[in-house]
């Protein structure tokens, strides 16, 4: 009985620590731009734009702003101008800035929402130098560790991000045809049995190595995958960016992180108290979320053999009567494997059928397309 009035006593002493938080969203504006801006000096730029709108304001109705018809440009200090082209409706928007001069300094510029934005002007600095990528592996996983040398003139701050490219099969390929309910094995097709499969990566990796003695990092652990993963069928390829970021980049992107990955942390900052780098140039007043980071990447690729490749068991077929093979037909299966134990014909067929996924790999997110990059010898 103590024990269960000392545990009692202890919850309300922790209860009466917390307090109800009132956010005041009457006070939320309205349509306010959300910015995500990535320009690179002398490579291809990208501009990502949303509308936000309060919630609480439950007659708002359909009153989303559209940002879609925006303009978005970027501009240099002698009035140079590299028009954004979107992709209509998507308010995604890509700008040529591959020649554009790296002694200027450059700023992103919006007409949207009925306002003019404006982002701070920003000089390009030196990029990195990536140095090693290399592939480390223990029992699970594949991580891969990139070195990069910030220079003697580095800020002590580095944004990663990475792509990746490989080569997978699927589980089956097709071997048989098919005549009404008779099936007999005919010629093996594998037109659709391996494929590439590219992604690109939204997620940024910003490090600070300050506190460090060289003028980098060394075996940086960027990403990792599991050797179970298909991307150790045949061959993986990662292309690596880096570029040099100041101290003020850094530090939004830090707290970005926090706020989209830190759970419940009641210290992590609310997205309004995260301040860009952007403003309402035709409204001071107006609230504008979001950053404009301007760098001057370089890029390195690295190759991976299957060598740590785990196998797992392929996909488990179904094995139909007779009777339903028109049906499957009809579905997108296909007979992709003879069950040559034991079995009792009153319940399953003599042939495993799976679905696309199975025996055609465009259907699990690959492409009959090699990368233009892609080397076999590297």
């Amino acid at each position: 009985m103590k024990k269960i009035l000392a545990l009692l006593a202890a919850s309300l002493s922790v209860a009466a620590c917390i307090y109800p938080y009132d956010p005041e969203l009457e006070e939320a504006p309205e349509g306010v731009l959300a910015v995500d801006g990535n320009i690179c000096i002398g490579g291809s730029s990208t501009v990502y734009l949303s509308s936000l709108l309060s919630l609480w304001n439950v007659d708002a109705g359909n009153r989303w702003m559209d940002v879609s018809t925006a303009r978005v440009w970027v501009e240099d200090d002698a009035g140079n101008k590299y028009e954004g082209t979107s992709r209509y409706p998507y308010p995604y928007f890509t700008i040529s800035t591959e020649n554009a001069p790296l002694d200027r300094s450059y700023r992103l510029c919006i007409e949207a929402l009925g306002e003019t934005y404006a982002s701070d002007w920003n000089g390009t600095v030196e990029p990195p130098v990536i140095g090693d990528i290399e592939f480390v592996a223990d029992d699970n996983e594949v991580t891969v560790e990139v070195s990069v040398d910030g220079g003697k003139d580095g800020t002590g701050y580095i944004l990663l991000t990475y792509e990746e490219a490989w080569m997978f099969h699927v589980d089956y390929y097709p071997r048989y045809t098919i005549r009404g309910a008779f099936i007999t094995e005919g010629p093996v097709d594998m037109s659709k049995y391996w494929c590439w499969r590219t992604t690109t990566t939204n997620r940024t990796v910003p490090v600070d190595y300050t506190d460090r003695t060289e003028t980098g990092i060394t075996g940086f652990p960027l990403m990792s995958f599991s050797r179970r993963d298909t991307r150790n069928h045949r061959r993986y390829c990662i292309s690596v960016m880096a570029s040099t970021i100041s101290k003020e980049t850094y530090r939004f992107l830090r707290n970005l992180d926090e706020n989209t990955d830190g759970g419940d942390n009641l210290f992590t900052p609310n997205p309004g108290e995260i301040a860009g780098n952007l403003r309402c140039e035709s409204n001071p007043d107006k609230t504008v979320l979001g950053y404009a980071l301007f760098s001057r990447a370089v890029k390195k690729r690295a190759y991976l053999d299957r060598r740590y490749y785990i196998s797992v068991p392929k996909t488990p077929l179904f094995y139909p009567l007779a009777d339903q093979y028109g049906l499957l037909l009809e579905a997108g299966y296909l007979p992709l494997d003879e069950n040559e134990e034991g079995y009792d014909p009153t319940q399953e067929g003599p042939y495993g059928w799976g679905d696309r996924n199975c025996y055609d790999c465009t259907w699990s997110g690959g492409t009959l397309e090699k990368p233009d990059y892609w080397s076999e010898t590297e």
